[in-house]
């Protein structure tokens, strides 16, 4: 009783195991788990070394691709850009320009 978790309610510490923990995530469709399996299998590695590997290496890498710096775009592509717009904006412009066609009723009834 003179243990300080017993005096504040808390629980005693767990036990470090050394073995296997098994473990499931909540809303993993079938098919997604499938695909894991066949791709674990294809790596010749279990579910679990398969996870910790390739799946830890890919959230890591997008990771720190979200968290680089973005480089400003060079003048050249900025330039390109710009002529890509102005080729849309004058495309539209044309089509604006062109008379209205008359619809299908108009044409035969004259108005």
């Amino acid at each position: 009783m003179g243990n300080k978790a017993d005096t504040t309610g808390e629980r005693p510490p767990k036990p470090v195991s050394t073995t296997a923990v098994t473990w499931s995530i909540r809303g993993v469709e079938r098919e997604t788990r499938a695909l894991l399996e066949k791709a674990a299998v294809r790596a010749d590695k279990t579910m679990g070394q398969y996870f910790n590997d390739e799946v830890r290496a890919f959230v890591q890498d997008e990771l720190r691709q979200a968290e680089a710096p973005q480089l400003p775009a060079s003048p050249r592509d900025l330039q390109v850009q710009v002529e890509q717009l102005t080729q849309l904006v004058e495309g539209i412009a044309s089509r604006l320009a062109e008379p209205a066609r008359k619809s299908f009723w108009q044409r035969v009834f004259g108005k």
